[in-house]
């Protein structure tokens, strides 16, 4: 992986703005896409979105009592809360609570892990508190290096390479990989390439 940015900006203070400025507007249909695609092998039972901030994955499952939303931005965590069914709460994605050891069958982690300091040790405890067979999803800009802060200008501290990623999550499991491109349909849309990685727990 690359380094992008040497500066770190990403608070929680960054993101309650962020997520004020996104509940203006409609859903972005490659933001729903790739929701969706993320919850592809989930099959009911205990989800936990890592950096949900203004995820619509709480609306996608068939129970939202099974849904568990965690991030840093307290106000949007707030809201969210307000305005949905499932659990929403301010954690600290690299200790999460103890007693959640062994806890959920799916966690998401939809881009997220571009953002952290350090990716390693919160891919570390998102497998901790997953179940042994349990799911974690990930997607991740496709080496963003390539054009530095195309994706999301200078919060994005971290380019990723599919091997990169399968690094990371194959100590704990077995991992496919997929590739998310633009839409072709009803109109193309030009996206940035995102990676989309499942690792089943062992």
């Amino acid at each position: 992986m690359e380094r992008l940015v040497k500066e770190n900006i990403n608070t929680g203070s960054e993101y309650d703005k962020i997520y004020l400025e996104r509940s203006k507007r409609q859903v972005d249909s490659q933001d729903m896409r790739r929701w969706k695609i993320l919850l592809k092998y989930y099959k009911g039972g205990k989800l936990l979105d890592i950096g949900s901030l203004d995820s619509k994955i709480v609306d996608l499952v068939a129970n939202p009592t099974d849904y568990f939303g965690i991030d840093v931005a307290g106000e949007a965590i707030r809201d969210m809360q307000d305005r949905n069914g499932g659990t929403f709460l301010v954690r600290n994605l690299y200790n999460l609570d103890k007693d959640w050891f062994n806890r959920f069958d799916y966690a998401i982690m939809g881009e997220v892990v571009e953002h952290l300091e350090e990716p390693e040790k919160a891919i570390k405890e998102a497998m901790r508190v997953l179940k042994v067979g349990g799911i974690l999803a990930l997607s991740t800009p496709l080496e963003e290096a390539r054009e530095p802060g195309a994706v999301d200008r200078d919060r994005h501290l971290w380019s990723f390479s599919v091997k990169d990623i399968i690094d990371m999550l194959k100590p704990y499991g077995s991992v496919k990989v997929n590739i998310l491109g633009s839409e072709y349909f009803p109109k193309y849309k030009y996206r940035w390439k995102t990676i989309l990685a499942y690792c089943k727990k062992k």
